[in-house]
């Protein structure tokens, strides 16, 4: 009888780097960062940097789980760092949230 695997979000994470850059990925540091939201909240999250090959795009990807949801995003543009990830995510479901009530 086989030992059951344990369950890790980090391959999670590694896997759904690997899937959008389409290449291979692995883990160089997890960073803690901590977002404000609306200024009155905060959104603390552990941000794993992957290293990418292969990828087009970027050498770096970040990765990180709330809600039981796996984020991710690339070393590109304005997001340089794990922080500038998440801060631009909020951004983008701020935008969402405001177009989707726009549009009631």
């Amino acid at each position: 009888m086989e030992a059951a695997e344990l369950y890790s979000p980090l391959s999670d994470l590694k896997s759904a780097v690997e899937s959008r850059c389409a290449s291979r990925a692995s883990l160089l540091q997890t960073v803690p960062v901590r977002a404000r939201i609306d200024g009155n909240q905060t959104w603390d999250v552990d941000v794993h940097v992957f290293a990418v090959t292969d990828c087009s795009k970027t050498h770096t990807a970040y990765a990180w789980l709330s809600d039981s949801r796996v984020y991710t995003a690339l070393d590109i543009g304005p997001i340089r760092s794990p922080s500038d990830a998440v801060c631009a995510t909020l951004a983008d479901s701020v935008r969402e949230r405001n177009l989707s009530m726009a549009t009631r």
